[in-house]
């Protein structure tokens, strides 16, 4: 009588793959237990760096608030001399915080804004300030430092005229009506009479809401009202 063979159930076939592999795993580990065993030590080195670096990352952003805190402090307290040297230290110590586009900005403004300005090393600061703010309106800040620099440098003609750039960088600033009325008006003082049309037709055509639409709006009917009259 031919002998019956056994047949092996599915799930009995499963464990027979899982103890294949585990014995495999292990045989692996065996042979190359010295270079896994460096694998988990590099990644445990890397997770250590990270959690380090972030936690250092954290508390020089936190010192650093500090101090640019204080040296505000004093440029609110119109003490430039001591602000400038505040900030200057901030950057000595704390030159890669995310602090230093700030600084670079007030450092700019207490150099163009002294008695006698440096615009040249304002012109320096604004331009290292704009190339690490990220928000618009602080980037917007060190253009319009860059533009007083331009005025100190050059004069108001330069200056006017880089205002009228700076519209152009930043259409949908809120600080366009402001400047297009500030620059009508120079144009306007110097009769120059197309470009303050031009600039005062900018605020009655796109800001009516704005504080200076009807002067802006009264400007332009005196304009025409002087060209019929010449």
């Amino acid at each position: 009588m031919a002998k019956k063979i056994k047949k092996h159930k599915h799930h009995e076939i499963k464990e027979d793959k899982f103890v294949t592999n585990a014995l495999l795993f292990y045989e692996f580990l065996q042979n190359h237990w010295k270079k896994v065993a460096f694998g988990v030590g590099a990644v445990i080195v890397i997770i250590v760096l990270i959690v380090s670096l972030t936690s250092h990352s954290g508390k020089v952003n936190i010192m650093a608030l500090r101090q640019f805190d204080e040296a505000l402090a004093l440029y609110d307290a119109n003490q430039g001399d001591k602000a400038e040297e505040a900030f200057l230290q901030l950057l000595d110590e704390y030159g890669s915080s995310k602090y230093s586009g700030l600084t670079y900005l007030y450092l700019g403004k207490i150099n163009i804004e002294k008695i006698d300005p440096d615009a040249d090393l304002a012109e320096t600061y604004f331009k290292k300030a704009k190339s690490k703010l990220k928000q618009q309106v602080l980037k917007e800040a060190a253009w319009l430092g860059l533009a007083e620099c331009t005025r100190v440098q050059k004069g108001d003609e330069e200056y006017y005229e880089f205002l009228g750039r700076l519209m152009k960088k930043f259409p949908d600033s809120y600080n366009v009506p402001q400047l297009a009325y500030k620059i009508a008006e120079y144009y306007f003082e110097t009769d120059n009479y197309d470009q303050a049309t031009k600039y005062y037709s900018i605020i009655v055509d796109k800001y009516n809401t704005t504080t200076n639409f009807y002067k802006a709006k009264q400007q332009l009917e005196y304009i025409e009202q002087l060209l019929q009259d010449a």
